[in-house]
């Protein structure tokens, strides 16, 4: 078997993604971590562990088999449950800046939304397997996962998390809508989302002067408006080719959370236009090595395990440059790989060895079949009826 190997563009494009993000944290942190904390690394070196760890569990994850996600599927869910609620508890839940949504773990703190995105993915799948593409009746079919769905998202609104609520929330109906629901099904539960988003939103006083300000940024450019004004200066500031790395000027306490939710406009100003397209260009190119092992699983709960962890990382991305770029309205969402976070950085490199060991089940299928060919004369190639009966479970 030593033909049967991961995706290396996959990795390769990985790694690339990190050493960016540790390089741009870096340059957008010191000086804050400076003034707040006396050491101009305290940032870099919390996301450098991070990453040994989150590379150990990828390479860990590249090797479990990942049919043992499968059996595994609703006591992760009931896992994240618990984690959910334990961060609801004061004493136990730890508050920043008005949201309970971290368990102190020593000198670090974990995020259980993030582990709970993987559970959510995890469970989906498996539901879409166990209905094989039956997904008709509203009631029968698709209002169980909602329910399952709708339980973690409002433990995770409930910690004031809004971007991952939503990120799960997409992530969720895509995975429907490539398993075969019905349209229509998929427009009422929007429909019957709008309300309580809408209440989420205008009932609750710092969302509605998010809203605000992403509608009209200048009517107070010093205090709503100020994060979204400082985003737009640094990423014009960059012009073709950026002001030149560590040269950047909104990160000298102008424009907030430069190292987390709004590195990318530090990019942007830093590295310019370039540096931007060149991520733009690495996520496309992970979204389409994710999207091609999905096509190559080997069996129904594969593909749709594939395609809802790649959905995961560049739903969240999309929303987070969307929200810097000011296409949406501000919310407390990492860039995947490149933010200062390291929940968030582990999910997505767990995430990723997992559809490693999706592409290493397909290369040893491939592998295996061109094995035998090799033995046994020309390979036989299936016909119609046997592809209908494989790609069974799946509307690809």
């Amino acid at each position: 078997m030593g033909r049967v190997q991961s995706d290396k563009t996959l990795i390769l494009v990985t790694l690339i993604l990190l050493v960016i993000g540790v390089v741009m944290i870096y340059s957008a942190s010191a000086v804050l971590a400076g003034r707040q904390y006396g050491n101009s690394l305290f940032f870099i070196q919390r996301q450098i562990l991070w990453a040994l760890i989150g590379l150990t569990a990828m390479v860990m994850m590249s090797r479990v088999p990942y049919a043992i996600w499968q059996g595994a599927a609703l006591p992760l869910v009931l896992g994240a449950v618990v984690l959910l609620v334990l961060v609801l508890i004061p004493g136990i839940g730890v508050e920043v800046n008005g949201s309970r949504r971290w368990l102190r773990l020593g000198s670090f703190t974990l995020q259980p939304s993030e582990l709970a995105r993987l559970a959510a993915v995890i469970y989906m799948a498996r539901y879409l397997v166990k209905k094989q593409n039956r997904l008709d009746d509203f009631f029968r079919d698709f209002l169980p996962p909602m329910i399952v769905i709708g339980a973690l998202l409002a433990l995770i609104m409930g910690e004031s998390d809004l971007g991952t609520a939503a990120v799960m929330g997409m992530v969720a109906g895509l995975m429907l809508f490539i398993g075969g629901a019905r349209g229509r099904h998929l427009w009422v539960m929007g429909l019957l989302a709008l309300p309580v988003l809408y209440a989420m939103i205008m009932k609750i006083g710092y969302r509605r002067q998010r809203m605000m300000a992403f509608l009209d940024p200048w009517r107070d450019p010093t205090d709503t408006g100020f994060q979204m004004i400082q985003s737009f200066l640094a990423l014009g500031g960059g012009g073709p080719v950026g002001m030149g790395l560590g040269e950047g000027r909104q990160k000298l306490f102008f424009l907030p959370y430069p190292h987390t939710d709004f590195i990318f406009a530090v990019i942007g100003e830093e590295l310019g236009l370039l540096g931007t397209l060149t991520v733009l260009i690495l996520f496309a190119v992970l979204a389409w090595r994710g999207v091609a092992i999905s096509l190559r699983a080997p069996d129904p709960f594969g593909r749709h395990l594939a395609f809802g962890l790649t959905m995961m990382v560049i739903v969240q991305a999309l929303i987070n440059m969307a929200v810097v770029t000011g296409l949406l309205p501000t919310k407390g969402l990492t860039l995947p790989f490149l933010s200062y976070g390291g929940s968030s950085l582990l999910a997505n490199l767990i995430a990723i060895g997992i559809l490693l060991n999706i592409s290493r089940a397909a290369s040893a299928g491939r592998w295996s079949l061109s094995h035998e060919a090799g033995r046994s004369g020309p390979m036989i190639r299936p016909t119609n009826k046997q592809r209908k009966t494989r790609s069974e479970g799946c509307a690809w």
